[in-house]
């Protein structure tokens, strides 16, 4: 029986993992609407500048002025903090110019299943038969999202290759999120400051040569102010907020348990979409539900077998 305290965490937890969900799955459309005014570059480099000054303000304030010590890891966090920051949020971006944002938010729960494929090829570690037979369902499930139920849709070049640009933007988060498990003894607050503020120094770069070939330009006040609150939404609730939150409710929950609410995602996209009154197709929610259908799978099966390998040895 689990005690009033062990419930009280799980709801606590479960709570904020929630919250970090529905503000990534608003993210999508809000990155939509401030594209219309700032370019993929400028607006990165406006959401993780002044992300990485409120991370270091909660860490400061979480852990102190000794947790500013990269303890000879720069070049480790420089590198996951360019492929999580710079490469996520450009490629996403990019992305999000060609292709409807409901998409993203689909390609985006996928992250659990991507995360599986990448430890099979670095580590060796062959995924289990339920996901590989999971993973192949998200993946017809994401193709019905952006083809619609028609073939034809897959040749539409530019949605494609928007996809496409997703697809590699969240492979790279995946990458980031799985560089925690390397930095022993770091907690994820000290983790995330410190490779954001490592990061932004491939997003200055990125940024400073996409303006001098003139893919860039420079955010000004008449290109900000149209969509301030998108930009503050990217960086307040989108990014702080979910991050502080996510990582709150995985420290409660459990790694296996959190992934559960990555379906929430492009349920809290579809919805918003709908809001605004965007028609959304029979097929699009076909294969979301196709894609949520794996995750839960790919995450409740396991413990079924493991439950009953467990209750089998009981009894022998």
């Amino acid at each position: 029986m689990n005690s009033p305290a062990s419930s009280q965490n799980s709801l606590i937890g479960s709570s904020h993992l929630l919250i970090a969900a529905v503000a990534w799955g608003g993210m999508y459309g809000v990155s939509k609407t401030a594209l219309q005014y700032l370019d993929p570059y400028s607006m990165t480099t406006i959401r993780y500048g002044s992300g990485a000054l409120i991370f270091c303000l909660l860490l400061l304030l979480k852990e102190g002025p000794k947790s500013f010590r990269f303890d000879g890891q720069f070049v480790r966090l420089w590198l996951y903090g360019s492929c999580g920051f710079c490469g996520f949020s450009i490629l996403l971006f990019h992305g999000l110019k060609h292709a409807p944002a409901e998409h993203g938010a689909v390609i985006a729960s996928l992250m659990p299943l991507i995360s599986a494929l990448i430890s099979w090829l670095t580590q060796g570690k062959r995924p289990n038969k339920t996901t590989i037979l999971c993973t192949l369902l998200a993946i017809f499930g994401v193709v019905l999202v952006i083809s619609r139920g028609d073939i034809s849709n897959l040749l539409q070049l530019e949605s494609v290759k928007g996809d496409l640009m997703i697809i590699i933007g969240v492979t790279c988060w995946v990458i980031f999120s799985m560089g925690l498990g390397q930095m022993q003894g770091w907690s994820s607050s000290r983790y995330t400051a410190l490779s954001c503020c490592a990061g932004l120094i491939t997003i200055l770069l990125a940024n400073t040569v996409a303006t001098v070939v003139g893919v860039s330009s420079l955010p000004t006040p008449e290109k900000v102010t149209p969509v301030l609150f998108e930009i503050s939404y990217l960086i307040l609730a989108a990014g702080v907020l979910a991050v502080s939150c996510w990582s709150s409710g995985v420290a409660k929950m459990g790694a296996l348990n959190s992934l559960l609410f990555m379906n929430m995602i492009p349920v809290s996209a579809f919805i918003i979409a709908a809001v605004q009154g965007k028609a959304i197709h029979l097929m699009e929610i076909y294969g979301m539900t196709l894609v949520i259908v794996a995750l839960v799978a790919n995450n409740v099966l396991p413990r079924i077998q493991r439950a009953d390998r467990q209750i089998s040895a009981t009894y022998r």
